[in-house]
């Protein structure tokens, strides 16, 4: 039996320990999501150490936005739902669980298309190495990641259309699925093209002129940044490869009992939002520029009055604007009763 835009349960209270379990996560996992992808984007912004300020960290720091707006919209959001739904028998969707619901989408899509552009960076690194600073410059790193928020804006407002659960079936069949496929591909094609390169690269250890070290270093940073990714995909696969059976099973399980309908309703939501919490730390524990960037930021106090001088010029620069003319200028919802409560 499909119930694809059909909540089973909905006219069922979740139970309240599943509640409180649910916003108990959600509050862990937001404090993390928030800490690691500030000192992501700090560290790439600030750039203490002048050493991250390339297309690649470019494409890092878009997928610290993505996931930061997680943090800081999407799961104390989520918070608030779980608390509410704990103490009411049955739950009442509000407008904010609208924005809840599209803040989500809209962050998870961005932080799914940045980690399969960035997967697509890691092959044209390897296997192109000499025109990949030809192909991928700083502008095309913008134009890339200004095209992702576009896209990544515009279609989950799908959303207001079809509903919750049709719209999560969606995303997990076209979002998930594309970026798992352009991740296992990718890597595949790197593999290959790692086993063909192993003899050319051996053969630099004979030499013992500065070109050669140089080559030597590069490739050795090559390699360490793409089996980061290799753990980012492996992580990618233990959060939305058991998301997406979940919803699998909330769509066409017809039978199945509510309490376990809920578990699976929440553990799936919280497993997408624990994967944008997880990358900041594996960069800090693959990549050493990350890792010092981080310990100057948090110990210089440099980087603190530099955080204040630009605060200062932007306090500025808002003045001088509002001395100019200014310009002033509803939202619905239509979500029905068969809706998930989440």
């Amino acid at each position: 039996m499909s119930l694809i835009g059909l909540y089973p349960c909905s006219n069922i209270s979740a139970p309240t320990a599943l509640s409180i379990t649910s916003a108990t996560f959600c509050s862990l996992l937001a404090v993390t999501a928030v800490t690691g992808n500030v000192l992501i984007l700090l560290a790439v912004i600030i750039d203490p150490n002048r050493n991250l300020r390339s297309p690649f960290n470019f494409l890092v720091a878009n997928l610290a936005a993505a996931d930061l707006i997680v943090g800081c919209v999407a799961l104390p959001m989520s918070v608030e739902f779980y608390i509410r739904e704990s103490l009411t028998e049955k739950i009442t969707l509000l407008p904010r669980d609208d924005v809840r619901r599209v803040s989500s989408f809209i962050s998870t899509t961005a932080s799914l298309f940045s980690l399969a552009a960035l997967t697509v960076d890691r092959f044209i690194a390897i296997t192109d190495p000499l025109k990949y600073k030809i192909k991928l410059t700083t502008k095309r790193a913008a134009i890339i990641s200004f095209v992702l928020w576009i896209v990544s804006i515009g279609f989950p407002f799908l959303y207001f259309k079809v509903g919750y659960l049709k719209y999560q079936f969606v995303f997990a069949n076209t979002a998930v699925v594309a970026t798992f496929s352009v991740m296992c591909l990718t890597y595949t094609k790197v593999f290959k093209s790692f086993k063909k390169q192993v003899k050319n690269w051996d053969s630099l250890h004979h030499g013992r002129d500065s070109d050669n070290h140089l080559k030597i270093r590069a490739i050795k940073w090559e390699k360490k940044i793409t089996k980061t990714f290799i753990i980012m995909l492996a992580l990618f696969i233990s959060c939305f490869l058991p998301s997406l059976l979940l919803i699998y099973v909330i769509s066409f399980c017809g039978s199945c009992n509510c309490i376990f309908i809920h578990w699976a309703r929440d553990l799936n939501y919280i497993l997408i939002m624990a994967n944008s919490s997880m990358n900041p730390f594996v960069f800090a524990w693959r990549l050493r520029p990350y890792r010092k960037a981080f310990s100057k930021i948090l110990t210089s106090g440099k980087v603190v009055t530099k955080l204040r001088s630009a605060s200062l010029q932007m306090s500025q620069s808002m003045n001088s604007l509002s001395l100019g003319p200014t310009v002033s200028g509803t939202y619905t919802t239509n979500t029905t009763s068969s809706d998930s409560p989440l």
